[in-house]
């Protein structure tokens, strides 16, 4: 039977997030309208740019940052110098500047931003669009991302077989550790881009009363979010972005780990408010007719900024451009980026042409790197984005104080919004299931029940009862009951134990029949995937300020509540895995659980951010929980309530 009753209920938790993100938008569309004055508009740009600017948290910068110069390359029409600037001391940021080959006074400049191109700054169609900028006029510098170009963190790492190759992946494992250590990965990315900016408006080629910045797709990200954190550009072309999180939550798109602005839906934005953060700024949104990114999504998003725009007296400002063809900066999308800077910083050139672009043909990846070859990992001295993690989490780890459980009780309610017990919720008395081996008479009989822990959810329970044929269409009253939090399915792991005691599985969002059944599940059949549904459901708690452990944290205790009101004699806890993470906040949080027993449990949260390499899920992971507890004092708070039957490593590998 095994995986049968997988993903049952899968779609509802879909439309769950579906449900929430239209009622925030909702309201917001409403706040819209009811703007009418020059005025209204104004408070509304001023009120979405101290949301969004919380949200990021960007740490303080004072100087303009070191910088190495590594080459330079000249070619028609242009040059490129190679440069390393320090973003923070020590943590090497490989750019590439343009000039035109001939300039007599200060130019108009352009931040280039990379999309999620292995080859980053060197990609094709970043180089042709920089080059052709430097041959219209401008200075341009061009960043290499962390985990893209030149600054690939994972080289050489043990079990990086699971990450390298992969920018979107090695963003993804970055980002959950930084979590950990209440960091933000978006955020490191803007202030690599903002001290980039800084370097570049500290050059005395560049008019500073000038100044653009443009990028694709996760570039086309970052110029959204960069422009909406500084007041010093003045105008931008973001390519393959903007939408609403509206329509990809409808779409069943995960999106990379530095997309996902903590709590920015639970705040009332949506992605429209990052245009809107300095509007009247000139603004031209970029898409594609044929991208995941719906373009649907952005033709309302322009729309509805528009609006704002022509209440501030500029309506001309906002500009929309959809391409012919596919994700990525086409040649179509460049040329209109070309034509928009070009009138916005007050240059007469020509239309542009995919013939008018520059010749880029003869340019080699040498032409564009910075380092020896082409990697800032082997730079002498230098540090990657995972040392400072570490630094964080020693910083952490010695502040850090061990709490007892009513400390944590109290620490969890306060900084995580987790309650202390749950109503008892809705349930609905299933079907029964069998288990049968193959080949074999029925070994026992589910009975099945579906917790409404709340609305549009069903959290199933499944029932193993001491006696193989015994179904019970009832929930049992005045009994011993232990709780089984699986690691990935109630249905499959139950046949594992054997008890005295009714074992009720509780298949908590997201895991076992609540498993998703979206986002590519059957294409890419592996729960762990650092792209896929798990992560992609997580992603959405993120954007309302949550997490899903503390989802599912919630769900068990509202089957607590269940065996509660049954007058259940005892209730104990049994958690594998994943689940044992679940179990031990749970055992933490309520009196009415008597012990909890954990197998296969991680060791402590501090090992997932310490180590390169983890498979445990950010669904499992509360921002910045290292600031406060781990898993081991956790362990010790319960004393002899809680036993730890065994370990296993960051691979989820039974240590010896």
């Amino acid at each position: 039977m095994k995986a049968s009753y997988n993903g049952v209920y899968g779609s509802l938790l879909n439309e769950y997030y579906v449900n929430k993100v239209r009622k925030v938008n909702l309201e917001r569309s409403a706040r819209i309208a009811d703007l009418k004055t020059r005025e209204d508009a104004e408070k509304y740009v001023n009120c979405v740019r101290e949301k969004i600017a919380a949200a990021f948290a960007l740490p303080e910068r004072k100087t303009v940052p070191v910088s190495t110069l590594c080459g330079v390359v000249k070619h028609k029409g242009f040059s490129i110098e190679k440069l390393i600037i320090e973003s923070r001391k020590d943590y090497p940021v490989t750019v590439n500047f343009y000039l035109p080959e001939e300039f007599s006074a200060q130019l108009p400049a352009v931040l280039f931003l990379c999309g999620h191109a292995q080859e980053g700054k060197a990609a094709g169609a970043y180089a042709a669009g920089a080059a052709t900028l430097a041959m219209r006029g401008f200075a341009v510098l061009v960043v290499d991302p962390a985990g893209q170009g030149e600054r690939y963190q994972f080289d050489g790492v043990k079990g990086a077989w699971r990450v390298s190759g992969s920018c979107v992946i090695e963003h993804n494992m970055l980002g959950k550790q930084l979590w950990l250590a209440d960091e933000f990965f978006g955020s490191w990315r803007a202030h690599d881009a903002l001290s980039a900016l800084d370097y570049l408006l500290s050059r005395p080629e560049v008019d500073t009363s000038r100044v653009g910045i443009t990028g694709n797709s996760g570039g086309g990200t970052m110029t959204t979010f960069v422009q909406a954190l500084d007041p010093r550009f003045t105008m931008a072309a973001p390519s393959c972005y903007v939408t609403s999180w509206q329509r990809n939550i409808e779409n069943e798109l995960p999106a990379d780990v530095e997309q996902m602005i903590p709590g920015i839906l639970a705040a009332g934005c949506e992605m429209g408010d990052l245009v809107l953060a300095y509007a009247p700024r000139p603004v031209i949104l970029l898409g594609q007719r044929n991208d995941f990114f719906d373009p649907r999504g952005l033709k309302e998003t322009f729309a509805e900024c528009r609006k704002v725009y022509k209440l501030l007296g500029v309506e001309e400002n906002l500009q929309l451009f959809i391409g012919p063809t596919n994700h990525g900066y086409s040649v179509e999308n460049r040329c209109a980026m070309y034509d928009f800077f070009n009138t916005h910083a007050g240059l007469s050139a020509p239309k542009a042409t995919a013939e008018s672009e520059a010749d880029i043909s003869d340019i080699t990846v040498k032409d564009f790197s910075c380092t020896a070859n082409g990697k800032v990992a082997e730079l002498a001295g230098k540090k990657l984005l995972h040392d400072f993690i570490v630094e964080k989490i020693d910083t952490l780890a010695a502040g850090r104080k061990k709490l007892s459980r009513e400390e944590l009780k109290k620490l969890l309610a306060e900084k995580y919004d987790l309650p202390l017990s749950m109503p008892e919720p809705y349930l609905r008395a299933l079907r029964m299931a069998y288990y049968q081996e193959q080949g074999s008479l029925p070994m026992f009989i589910y009975s099945r029940f579906g917790m409404e822990c709340e609305k549009g959810l069903i959290v199933p329970l499944w029932l193993k009862m001491p006696e193989p044929t015994d179904c019970r269409h009832y929930f049992p009253e005045n009994q011993e009951i232990d709780l089984y939090i699986p690691h990935l399915s109630s249905a499959d792991e139950l046949p594992l134990f054997s008890s005295e005691r009714i074992l009720c599985g509780v298949d908590v969002r997201g895991i076992g029949a609540a498993r998703s059944n979206n986002c590519d599940v059957d294409l890419m059949d592996d729960f762990f995937y650092l792209y896929g549904e798990d992560y992609h459901y997580n992603s959405c708690e993120i954007l309302f300020g949550s997490s899903t452990l503390a989802a599912r944290v919630r769900d068990i205790l509202s089957a607590v509540a269940i065996a509660k009101s049954r007058n259940a004699s005892a209730i104990r806890l049994i958690g594998r895995g994943q689940g044992a993470v679940a179990a031990i906040f749970a055992a933490i949080l309520c009196d009415d659980i008597r012990s909890v027993k954990l197998f296969d449990a991680p060791e402590s949260f501090d090992k997932m951010a310490r180590e390169r390499v983890t498979l445990f899920p950010a669904a499992l992971m509360m921002r910045g929980i290292l600031k406060y507890t781990d898993l081991p004092d956790m362990y010790a708070a319960l004393g002899d309530k809680c036993e730890v039957v065994n370990f296993v490593d960051n691979f989820m590998r039974r240590e010896v």
